[in-house]
């Protein structure tokens, strides 16, 4: 297999208040000079997608701090399509998506037993996307429906992922 990467982070401070983090991964990950048996024949199927191997993913942050104790934070994902198996199979094929989650943070000094608590809440896929980011790819050869052929069936399932939910915690340290 092959593998050629190229990863960028940055961070612009934009004012006393906001930050914006953006990051993106660009790859090309390819299996050299693949081969695959597809209906009892062995064909080349030349370079071919690493599986679960998106050639793009990009991610970015944008921060609001009006105080050292309260921050709110927007984040957003994208992630480029790929494919689930290495044969470059439409069937197998996971969609691009895009999800923004919303992220807040409350820190308060109780000065007590309780040096520092924290208080966040996230609101995960706010727009409440439905999209895939996993799931499996298979191919078998069927010798038994049609007697002396061999036909290379495939199939696949996905995993939807789940819609906007929340998650809200509290740190404490002593």
């Amino acid at each position: 297999s092959r593998r050629i990467g190229l990863e960028i982070e940055a961070k612009f401070q934009l004012g006393s208040q906001w930050l914006w983090q953006p990051n993106i991964a660009l790859s090309s990950n390819k299996n050299s000079d693949y081969f695959f048996q597809r209906d009892g024949v062995t064909q080349e199927l030349g370079d071919t997608n690493l599986s679960f191997s998106p050639n793009i993913i990009a991610g970015n942050a944008i921060i609001f701090a009006p105080s050292t104790s309260f921050q709110m934070g927007l984040l957003s994902k994208y992630v480029g399509e790929q494919y689930m198996g290495n044969i470059d199979s439409e069937n197998s094929k996971l969609p691009a998506y895009f999800v923004s989650d919303l992220n807040a943070t409350y820190t308060i000094n109780p000065k007590s037993l309780v040096k520092e608590m924290q208080f966040s809440l996230l609101v995960n896929n706010i727009f409440n996307k439905k999209y895939e980011s996993n799931g499996y790819f298979y191919t078998y050869d069927d010798d038994f429906s049609t007697p002396g052929v061999i036909t290379t069936i495939e199939g696949a399932g996905y995993y939807p992922q789940a819609g906007t939910h929340f998650l809200a915690g509290i740190r404490m340290l002593f």
